[in-house]
């Protein structure tokens, strides 16, 4: 009797879309599921990202207080060089006056 209330594409049409509400909802879970994750991950790229900001900032004192140093052993390096070159030309003075 119900073979013929129902038909075969009746119940076809019921079959699929029972099943498209299912798969609706289990897209839907994984999709949250997954947007959860993702979330999760940038949070930890941002942490990292923090870290390594807090490594390059430390980095970048060190270079700067090399940096300093150099400058201070050019400094000395050039005054030595001029006083250098004038005992050397005082020297090369006293040579060919005699």
């Amino acid at each position: 009797m119900w073979e013929y209330v129902l038909g075969g594409a009746t119940l076809f049409g019921l079959i699929v879309g029972l099943f498209s509400i299912y798969n609706g909802r289990a897209t839907r879970k994984l999709l949250l599921e997954e947007q959860r994750h993702t979330r999760e991950l940038i949070a930890k790229i941002d942490e990292r990202i923090a870290k390594m900001d807090e490594i390059f900032a430390k980095m970048n004192e060190r270079f700067t207080k090399i940096d300093e140093r150099f400058e201070v052993l050019l400094k000395a390096l050039d005054a030595h060089i001029k006083a250098s070159t004038i005992e050397h030309q005082e020297i090369m003075r006293r040579l060919t006056e005699h």
